[in-house]
């Protein structure tokens, strides 16, 4: 299976071999990230990483990363996995994913923008895009985490 992952240091590698996310993301299970549809594309993280902050850390280009293709704006934390996905199928049914070479370029562009990676020519630090992504990546690193809240008759707020 092809697949990219996003360290929490922000380095980016593509995979072609067997995916096991518990190995990937750790063993408290995997949580999917929903991304635009026309990406064929999902997100994975860890379900318990923004809980535990001590073994996995904020994932800020992760974050970003995963924003730019179409997830909801918040933390995540650990290591971020990227795969292909059939929409509408069950959460078990992930396959290749389709375009490495364009998660490879949403995440050199996050990089640049968040100053990672060299930009010699200053062409993406000096846009409007870039300077949301700082935004973003500022928004990451000090909101508090999404918490549940549990009320009398087992509702959740």
């Amino acid at each position: 299976m092809r697949y990219t992952v996003i360290a929490t240091d922000g380095t980016l590698a593509t995979r072609d071999c067997d995916l096991d996310l518990t190995s990937e993301i750790g063993p408290e299970g995997p949580n999917r990230v929903r991304l635009d549809p026309h990406y064929a594309a999902a997100g994975w993280v860890n379900d318990m990483g923004l809980r535990r902050p001590e073994t996995y850390p904020r994932n800020v280009t992760g974050s970003c990363v995963l924003t730019v293709l179409g997830a909801a704006v918040q933390p995540y934390a650990g290591p971020v996995v990227i795969t292909g996905w059939q929409w509408g199928a069950t959460p078990t049914e992930i396959c290749d994913l389709p375009t490495p070479g364009l998660i490879a370029d949403v995440h050199q562009a996050v990089s640049k923008a968040l100053g990672e990676e060299p930009d010699p020519d200053g062409a993406i630090n000096a846009t409007k895009w870039a300077e949301r992504i700082r935004e973003l990546a500022d928004h990451v690193k000090a909101c508090e985490s999404p918490t549940l809240r549990f009320v009398p008759g087992g509702d959740l707020l």
